[in-house]
C-alpha cells in the first residue's frame, strides 16, 4: 500500500499505471531528478494537492 511516506522512485516501480496518475495531475515526477528522495506527501504539498485524494488515486492505480 502506498502511503504519505512512500518514495516516488519506489512507487513508480509498482505499476505503469502510477505514471499515468502523475500525468493526470500534470506532474513530471517520473522524469524528475527529485523522485529518488521525494515522498508522496512532499509532492502533494508542493503542488497544492489534496493528499487523501492523491493517495487514493495512486493506490487505485497500484491495485492496492
Amino acid at each position: 500500500m502506498i502511503d504519505k511516506d512512500s518514495k516516488i522512485k519506489d512507487i513508480l516501480k509498482i505499476s505503469g499505471k502510477i505514471a499515468k496518475v502523475f500525468s493526470a495531475y500534470d506532474l513530471d515526477c517520473p522524469g524528475c531528478r527529485g523522485n529518488e528522495h521525494d515522498t508522496v506527501e512532499r509532492v502533494a504539498t508542493n503542488n497544492g494537492l489534496d493528499l487523501k485524494r492523491f493517495l487514493s488515486d495512486l493506490n487505485g492505480a497500484s491495485g492496492g
